[in-house]
C-alpha cells in the first residue's frame, strides 16, 4: 500500500488500460543460440497476452525449445512464458476464440485462417512488466504479486 493505494492492483489495472485491446507489439524468442524478434498483433487479459501463429514458424519452433519470451511496445517492456493453446477451433478454445473474434473484429479473418490446420493460439503468461502511465512507471512481478511505482515520464507513451 502506498498512500492507501494497492500498487499491485493499480499496476494490473494499468496493464489492462494499456494492453486490453488489439495492438501491435514486438515479441522476441530464442532457441539454440538464435534470437528472433517479430511484430505481432496481441491482446492482453488477466496477466496473459494472446497472439496468433502457425506451426512451423520461428515463434512456434523456438517456444517449443525455450518458452521464455520478451515483449515490448514502445517504452513498455515485458517478460513471459509462451505456449501453444492449439487450433482456434479446438473445443477447449471455444470461449477464447469468441473473445478473440470479438476483439479482432473485422480483422480476425486477416490474421486467422481457421481452415489452416497449422493455425495456433499462443498464450504468453506475463511474469514481469515495466509499464507506464503519463506520470508513473510500474514494475510488476506477476509471480510474487507485487509491484512498485515511481514518478517518471516515459519518452513515449503508446496507447
Amino acid at each position: 500500500m502506498n498512500n492507501g493505494i494497492d500498487i499491485y492492483a493499480r499496476a494490473r489495472q494499468v496493464m489492462e488500460e494499456n494492453f486490453g485491446h488489439v495492438l501491435e507489439m514486438s515479441v522476441a524468442s530464442a532457441a539454440n543460440g538464435v534470437v528472433s524478434v517479430r511484430d505481432v498483433n496481441a491482446i492482453y487479459r488477466d496477466g496473459i497476452f494472446y497472439v496468433l501463429s502457425r506451426v512451423g514458424n520461428s515463434l512456434m519452433n523456438q517456444i517449443s525449445v525455450n518458452p521464455a519470451v520478451g515483449m515490448c511496445h514502445g517504452s513498455h517492456n515485458m517478460h513471459g512464458v509462451a505456449r501453444s493453446l492449439g487450433h482456434p477451433l479446438d473445443p477447449q478454445n471455444a470461449a477464447l476464440r469468441k473473445f478473440l473474434k470479438k476483439e479482432f473484429s473485422l480483422n480476425y479473418n486477416e490474421y486467422v485462417t481457421e481452415t489452416n490446420p497449422d493455425m495456433r493460439i499462443v498464450e504468453i503468461r506475463v511474469t514481469f512488466a515495466e509499464t507506464f502511465t503519463r506520470y508513473h512507471r510500474y514494475k510488476i512481478d506477476f509471480e510474487a504479486h507485487t509491484a512498485t511505482r515511481d514518478h517518471t515520464e516515459p519518452l513515449f507513451v503508446y496507447r
